[in-house]
């Protein structure tokens, strides 16, 4: 058997080799999880990007919605004035045609 205090103090000086290995290990994971995270906050940062563009884009089509809503009512009411119009057109020459023939049949029967 040899001293119990030199076994004791060999053994601790193993532990603080140990612990230097583990202090070493943990230094060396820190780099990748601080890239890891540097990537998420990126990530993060560009998806809120995207997020704000992609509600831009919506309100401006909301936009154009509108503005084309408003471009088929004025389009209806142009139609609606023309088929008024045509349908106007359409009785007057209705109208003079009949007073036309009737003033050849009258002529016609004078002559």
């Amino acid at each position: 058997m040899g001293n119990p205090l030199k076994e004791f103090k060999n053994s601790i000086e193993g532990l603080k080799q140990s612990l230097d290995g583990v202090k070493q290990s943990v230094d060396g994971l820190k780099a990748p999880v601080d890239e890891v995270k540097a990537n998420m906050q990126e990530t993060l940062e560009s998806a809120k990007q995207r997020t704000d563009g992609v509600k831009s884009e919506l309100g401006r089509m909301k936009l154009a919605v509108k503005e084309t809503q408003a471009v088929l009512g004025e389009v209806k009411e142009t139609l609606s004035a023309s088929a008024d119009v045509l349908y106007t057109r359409k009785r007057y020459s209705r109208l003079f045609g009949r007073r036309k023939d009737r003033q050849m049949t009258a002529k016609a029967r004078r002559s």
